[in-house]
């Protein structure tokens, strides 16, 4: 409510992991200089084109949906007018002496020295770079990030940055740059698979025998119908369906 009240906006951060698993604290957070005017995301789906000679028409058979795509444009500025960004060690939780220098910046007039040389921008942009696309020598990857703000949240990495300069001093050197950026979302494996609890009988399934478990209750929980279980039991070369060992690994066929 202080923060409010003082005008004290909420930053944009991204937590930089140096692993997928994103379980650990970040390695690093940073806050961004000024919150971006707005973003753009993108769902795609991938479809299997096929068209019979002499047709028309395609026929779409779907093969996947591609992660989620999301862009931004983050304004670095060195000029003095607008508060410098913050990287920061793990979480990057502000302290009280964090909050003091943002009541302070909140409270008080940007002033600038007409007479002074304006420190150049590049500094920051490369740290930023660095960070995001960084190939990290010991796990060989770039790294993994997480884009928190407000409501919204993304497990991504970053897949390509443009920057853009736009403001220069007397010898060229840049004071102010745009910098925008394609993050693609992206899930550990695992928690991919528990997600999608993928239980479609065109599928190939394969299951543990249990105690008590009953072939034809098997192949029915799974192809939605209790005539296939014969099938099953002549693709596993079992000897009878009626007895099956706890233990034993059973594939379930697709159907065609």
């Amino acid at each position: 409510m202080i923060k409010g009240l003082l005008g004290i906006i909420d930053k944009m951060r991204i937590e930089v992991f140096p692993t997928k698993d994103y379980v650990e604290p970040p390695q690093q957070t940073i806050f961004v200089q000024l919150n971006p005017e707005k973003y753009t995301m993108k769902h795609n789906v991938v479809f299997c084109e096929g068209q019979a000679m002499g047709t028309t028409g395609s026929d779409l058979k779907f093969n996947k949906i591609e992660g989620e795509e999301v862009t931004f444009d983050f304004l670095f500025d060195s000029s003095g007018v607008v508060a410098p960004g913050k990287i920061k060690s793990g979480k990057g939780t502000p302290t009280f002496e964090d909050l003091k220098g943002d009541v302070v910046n909140a409270l008080q007039p940007a002033i600038v020295d007409p007479f002074g040389e304006a420190a150049t921008v590049e500094k920051e942009v490369e740290a930023f770079k660095n960070l995001l696309m960084g190939y990290n020598g010991d796990t060989h990857q770039t790294a993994f990030l997480r884009l928190l703000w407000g409501g919204y949240s993304l497990s991504c990495r970053l897949k390509s940055m443009d920057i853009e300069y736009t403001l220069f001093r007397k010898d060229g050197r840049p004071v102010r740059a745009k910098v925008k950026c394609l993050f693609k979302g992206t899930v550990d494996y695992k928690v991919m698979v528990a997600r999608e609890n993928k239980s479609s009988p065109d599928l190939t399934h394969q299951r543990v025998v249990e105690m008590n478990d009953k072939l034809p209750l098997m192949a029915e929980s799974i192809y939605q119908s209790n005539g296939y279980y014969i099938d099953v039991a002549k693709n596993n070369k079992l000897l009878t369906f009626r007895k099956l060992n706890t233990g034993d690994s059973l594939q379930f066929q697709p159907i065609k």
